[in-house]
């Protein structure tokens, strides 16, 4: 009988194991180039499957206006004289907005800093009418100059202060603008500031939101870092709200879905959560402000192609010292959930389904216009982490199209706002 030492016994298991190893490494080796054959496969046999035209909203922004300047006889400059005398301004407004830097503000210069100034002060109480603000200049107040001038301060105001929902677009409150020659300095004029009416339900709305906000806010971790306080607010925002496909289609322009009131209480009808690309946008603006970050609102035009473009609004975010653009109402792929119920005995339905049910397909377009830099979104062209691969291997597709987002600065429709986003950071 043959006699195997302990070192040759250990030497011949090593052997064995050692072709066990070899097998296994063969056996995984194949099945990888089965699955990547597999894969290869599928891309290579996949059609392009032609879905029709994503929906992303567009002419969906509010058309702002504000009031004309109207010359005030001597009996009204007596009377609101009297009105101002007789005020006495209160510090317990239901206005709240944290934010440390509201960005348009710091902007401004001259004239249409002052002018702000003095609207800011007026908007604190639209309750009382004998809140009247009054504003002394030497501009000649009928010129197109001071008019672009009033008008920029007026902007800036809204789109840095969202919790004026109120105000934006004249739906609850109006500021009326008059104007008479100074007395007492030659060359000068008395502008006034005043509301055409009280806004009698300005506190209970105020402080609606303000509950809305907190109650948004209270499950957001604001001691994170900024990118991942954006971030939270960013999914929980377009979880929440839902987009307005009749004020879009009926172009309804005083209605509360333009605000960030909409966005997170409800609609001029009283949908809960209902808004359009301003609600979006003025909304996430104000949480950021809340919780610390800087942001501010673009306008402009949006779509597929530069010649199918329309107003429409969108945000900037400063993370890091580093601004960054968003469009969380392009981000919003509910509304799709709910447009393709049109489309439920197409043969494409499923395959629309079948992708947005992907949890980390859908994930990815959910985030596809956030934090991009104002080139990229400027004229988007989608990657392909785009391209989805339906399960049966019969197609590809993208749920996510061409397009472009054009300032309002480089639109000549956009004549009233464009000094304004002349001012607007870009994300390098």
């Amino acid at each position: 009988m043959e006699i195997i030492s302990y070192n040759e016994n250990r030497y011949l298991k090593g052997i064995v194991m050692n072709r066990k190893i070899i097998i296994l490494v063969l056996l995984l080796l194949f099945v990888l180039s089965a699955c990547g054959k597999k894969e290869e496969k599928v891309n290579s046999n996949a059609e392009t499957l032609k879905l029709n035209s994503i929906f992303k909203p567009k002419g969906d922004l509010a058309n702002i206006k504000m009031q004309d300047t109207s010359e005030l006889s001597e009996e009204q400059v007596a009377e609101v004289n009297r009105a101002m005398r007789a005020y006495s301004p209160g510090s317990n407004t239901p206005l709240i907005n944290n934010a440390e830097n509201f960005y348009y503000y710091s902007r401004l210069e001259g004239e249409a800093k002052d002018i702000y100034d003095a609207l800011i002060l007026l908007v604190e109480d639209p309750v009382d009418p004998n809140n009247i603000v009054m504003y002394s200049t030497a501009s000649d107040v009928n010129s197109d100059e001071f008019n672009q001038t009033l008008r920029l301060a007026y902007y800036s105001m809204l789109y840095d202060h969202p919790e004026l929902f109120w105000l934006y677009n004249d739906i609850d409150a109006s500021i009326m603008i008059g104007a008479a020659k100074n007395r007492s300095a030659d060359g000068y004029l008395d502008v006034y500031f005043y509301f055409e009416e009280p806004y009698t339900d300005f506190r209970k709305n105020v402080e609606t939101f303000n509950k809305a906000a907190e109650d948004f806010l209270k499950d957001i971790d604001l001691n994170a870092s900024e990118a991942e306080i954006a971030l939270a607010i960013h999914d929980k925002l377009i979880n929440s709200v839902r987009y307005d496909q009749e004020v879009l289609n009926n172009d309804i322009y005083a209605d509360y879905a333009h605000t960030a009131y909409g966005a997170l209480v409800a609609n001029s009808r009283g949908e809960a959560n209902t808004a359009v690309c301003d609600g979006y946008s003025l909304a996430y603006e104000y949480l950021l402000q809340q919780a610390g970050l800087e942001a501010a609102v673009i306008i402009g035009n949006a779509g597929n192609t530069a010649s199918d473009a329309g107003g429409h609004a969108w945000s900037i975010v400063k993370i890091d010292g580093e601004w960054h653009e968003v469009d969380s109402c392009w981000d919003d792929f509910g509304t799709l959930d709910e447009q393709l119920e049109d489309y439920k005995n197409e043969d494409f339905y499923s395959y629309y389904m079948e992708a947005l049910n992907d949890k980390d397909y859908r994930n990815t377009l959910e985030h596809y216009l956030y934090m991009v830099s104002t080139d990229t979104i400027s004229k988007y062209v989608p990657g392909e982490e785009y391209t989805y691969y339906s399960k049966d291997g019969a197609y590809k597709y993208s749920l996510v199209d061409e397009g472009v987002h054009i300032r309002a600065s480089e639109v000549s429709d956009w004549v009233p706002v464009n000094e304004l986003i002349e001012l607007a950071p870009v994300a390098e």
